[in-house]
């Protein structure tokens, strides 16, 4: 029994976060109120709080668990032995392409900057639970590519911020002219993406 209830329990908050991210996505941060989203839930105001304290507690939950799927992917990528460290950066790099560009959460990225400054809990959760870790497995590939003799040995850090660099900026270009009727003529993600990820797997690539 109390395990059908823990469950239940992780299924209804499964579906306040998807009900809340939605809605911080159509009005924003500071025009959705916990009691705009109580009622979408179904919830009374009571019930939402005792799922979460605050709307920034919301707000990071929403950040959070909507990545989570995908710092999974990412683990299982990197974790899988049968695939040399070439497929699975490639593999990897289109991962964060789904999820930054065309993911719900990842269209949060414009207000993840916003609701991060005024609230430092937000930040330091976003970091810690997944840009870090993400982060973290990347470079896994990395240094099992380098060991192997597939990758040159390029300092971590600046690679990575040239794989994230293009997919933020791309991601909160499309979100600031989302309305424009022809976005994909001005940011056409297929093609952004696979010449940033060719051009990626090439500074990568050891020659030789």
């Amino acid at each position: 029994m109390a395990e059908l209830q823990k469950t239940r329990a992780g299924t209804r908050r499964h579906e306040i976060v998807e009900i809340a991210t939605r809605l911080f996505l159509e009005n924003g941060f500071a025009a959705t109120s916990m009691s705009m989203v109580a009622a979408a839930a179904g919830l009374t105001k009571a019930s939402l709080y005792h799922h979460f304290p605050g709307k920034e507690d919301l707000f990071a939950a929403c950040v959070t668990d909507g990545y989570a799927a995908e710092l999974s992917q990412l683990r299982t990528i990197a974790e899988d032995p049968s695939t040399p460290p070439p497929d699975k950066m490639r593999a990897a790099l289109m991962a964060l392409y789904d999820t930054i560009i065309t993911s719900p959460v990842g269209r949060m990225s414009p207000l993840i900057a916003e609701v991060s400054r005024a609230f430092p809990s937000v930040a330091r959760s976003f970091h810690d639970d997944y840009i870090a870790p993400q982060h973290q497995i990347l470079a896994r590939i990395i240094a099992d590519g380098v060991r192997s003799g597939h990758f040159n040995d390029l300092d971590p850090k600046l690679f990575l911020h040239l794989v994230f660099g293009p997919i933020v900026t791309l991601s909160l270009s499309r979100e600031m002219f989302a309305t424009f009727a022809d976005l994909d003529r001005y940011f056409p993600v297929t093609d952004l993406r696979d010449g940033h990820i060719d051009t990626l797997m090439r500074l990568l690539a050891r020659s030789g």
